[in-house]
């Protein structure tokens, strides 16, 4: 009997220590990155991180607008790696101590993968909707998510303005003909869900002409057999999305597994993984390797042209765009 008692005493004390070898972490990615993190990325990693390291490593994810998980993380969540389409939710999260580590200093500034802001339609397009500024016409229903909450939502908005604004003379007054397009497109919008997916969900449902949102969901909607028309303005905005350590949700034993997750993001594998579903690798070969899935945009621009993230909250979003929904 007093054998049998040790024998599952060690048993346990074994299960003990081999638990103990599990690293486990939570990483929060906006919710377009799903499919690629979830289907490809945390897969290859647990197997990379074993092999190379000899250790398991268990990743759990949650997903959602990258202003909710914004939220989430101040509100407490214990997460120690954000994937985040804003940089201002970055900004606000250092702001809070919960980052005391640049970002900025990882590959390509921070910057894990890349689209363009385009627009969904209906079969065959029926409205004949190209340019941003056949949004503005009369009886055209836009679905667009809410800034608050999305940070796809805010590029969304910042490529309507800049559609139709002179960007080497930037005012953001109600002359600015960036304003005017943002004010005329604003009043067709009929719905802003929490997240650029729910946009899918309520269109899916039979609302809406359009979908002002991501190239790569726009693809990728498509990929799931979604019968729809995908117009790719002449002007629109490139995208990024930034990675970023979440530092006072990091305890010694995790620390080497959150910096490999981080590089891992930026191997060729994860990058044709988030290339699979329609985003734009910041790695060149492998951007090359899938070009021909990705529309050629005539006159890309970026948030800096724009001032850079913190002028354009403020200029576009707070001041143009909040006004247009002022009904």
């Amino acid at each position: 009997m007093r054998r049998a008692l040790w024998v599952l005493v060690a048993m346990v004390l074994l299960a003990t220590s081999a638990n103990a070898e599990t690293i486990n972490l939570t990483i929060n990615s906006c919710c377009v990155t799903e499919d690629a993190t979830t289907k490809e990325i945390l897969p290859a990693f647990r197997k990379y991180y074993k092999e190379k390291f000899g250790k398991d490593v268990d990743v759990s994810a949650s997903f959602a607008g990258s202003g909710t998980l914004k939220n989430q993380i101040l509100g407490g969540s214990p997460v120690q790696v954000a994937v985040l389409s804003s940089e201002l939710y970055l900004d606000q999260l250092k702001e809070k101590g919960l980052i005391s580590s640049d970002w900025k200093k990882n590959t390509n500034k921070g910057s894990v993968i890349k689209s363009v802001i385009v627009f969904v339609t209906r079969k065959d397009n029926p409205k004949g909707l190209l340019t941003f500024q056949d949004l503005a016409k009369p009886g055209v229903k836009v679905l667009h998510a809410s800034p608050d909450t999305s940070g796809g939502a805010q590029w969304s908005i910042f490529a309507i303005y800049g559609a139709g604004a002179n960007l080497s003379k930037l005012t953001f007054t109600p002359e600015d003909d960036g304003v005017k397009l943002l004010s005329a497109v604003g009043k067709n919008v009929i719905a802003q869900p929490e997240s650029a997916r729910q946009t899918f969900v309520q269109f899916d449902a039979g609302f809406g002409d359009a979908i002002v949102t991501y190239e790569n969901e726009a693809l990728l909607e498509k990929l799931k057999g979604r019968d729809y028309g995908i117009s790719v303005p002449r002007k629109t905005i490139e995208t990024e999305w930034k990675v970023a350590r979440i530092d006072k949700n990091i305890r010694p034993e995790q620390e080497h597994a959150v910096g490999e997750l981080i590089k891992f993001l930026y191997t060729s594998e994860a990058q044709r993984a988030y290339a699979k579903y329609g985003f734009r690798s910041v790695d060149p070969r492998v951007e090359k390797e899938f070009h021909a899935k990705y529309a050629v945009v005539a006159e890309p621009f970026t948030v800096d042209d724009l001032g850079g993230w913190k002028s354009a909250r403020r200029n576009i979003i707070e001041n143009a765009w909040k006004k247009t929904q002022q009904k």
